[in-house]
């Protein structure tokens, strides 16, 4: 997938003039066309085209694409099949739960390609046009300041997320256990690590939190906590946490994994789920083929 997707976008400007006609309707204000979220309509449309649904894959463009352009930004989106403008209203509002009528919802993105239009909503962004027309006239959309569209398919938490995986789930297949799953919780807490390391200049983790465990309220039954510094690559990461935890990194009661660096620093964490899951892409080569719980 390249690095800037160019939108498709079908019947766009109807559509959209038909859900700030229905929202006028209700006392709501209109909504305005927004490019990141077309980007990421696009995106998951063509996971859907591709026969790839990945709905945890959402939640991570919401934190790295969505987050930075709001200080509460909450987002949602529904993937549907092809259809007439006039049947969109009662679609939608079977998917999305009145959301697209919700009177906070400030702007939406659309994607339309090999029979799937694909809709995001979202509100509490930072930037918004001088002036929102309820119907356009053409397809422009709304960049914010500093929006490229421009985002690496393969790098997270400072990271090359697919590279690890791929590195260390063939090990762990080679000894006959199960490949991991990036767990969310995990993710976001080894970044919280690794930015507090980068802050202090030094290494700050604790390898048996109990704590933690608590605290991230997860299916996370007991993690394993491992961290360090001078990262160069995800593969020499992955020899380095062999090499000095290889009995953790290989051991079957671990099934999920978050990761993170920042400034060389770096944390890797091994949790044991209750329901672990099963991964359909054990050596992924990009972000959206990445396994989410």
């Amino acid at each position: 997938m390249p690095d800037a997707l160019e939108p498709h976008y079908g019947n766009l400007h109807q559509i959209v003039c038909k859900i700030n006609q229905d929202r006028k309707s209700r006392n709501l204000s209109p909504v305005f066309l927004h490019r990141a979220l077309s980007d990421i309509a696009q995106i998951m449309g063509k996971c859907y085209a591709n026969a790839n649904p990945n709905p945890a894959y959402f939640e991570r463009l919401v934190v790295n694409r969505l987050e930075p352009l709001g200080t509460n930004v909450s987002a949602s989106y529904t993937a549907l099949g092809v259809f007439k403008n006039d049947e969109y209203v009662d679609r939608l509002k079977q998917t999305t739960k009145d959301t697209l009528f919700d009177r906070l919802l400030e702007a939406v993105g659309i994607y339309e390609d090999a029979g799937v239009c694909t809709i995001v909503l979202a509100s509490g962004l930072n930037d918004h046009p001088a002036t929102i027309d309820e119907c356009l006239t053409d397809t422009t959309q709304y960049s914010p300041p500093g929006y490229t569209g421009k985002y690496s398919t393969t790098i997270e938490n400072g990271i090359d997320v697919p590279a690890f995986l791929t590195a260390i789930n063939r090990e762990r297949k080679n000894t006959g256990v199960c490949v991991f799953v990036v767990h969310t919780a995990l993710h976001k807490e080894a970044w919280k690590q690794v930015e507090q390391m980068s802050k202090q200049g030094h290494i700050v983790y604790e390898p048996y939190n109990d704590n933690l465990v608590r605290r991230l309220n997860t299916n996370i039954q007991e993690l394993y906590q491992v961290a360090g510094d001078g990262f160069q690559t995800a593969k020499l990461l992955v020899d380095r946490v062999l090499l000095s935890y290889g009995n953790k990194a290989l051991d079957s009661k671990y099934h999920a994994v978050g990761i993170a660096q920042k400034d060389g620093f770096w944390s890797v964490i091994f949790g044991d789920c209750y329901k672990p899951s099963t991964s359909r892409y054990a050596y992924p080569q990009t972000l959206d083929k990445v396994d989410y719980i």
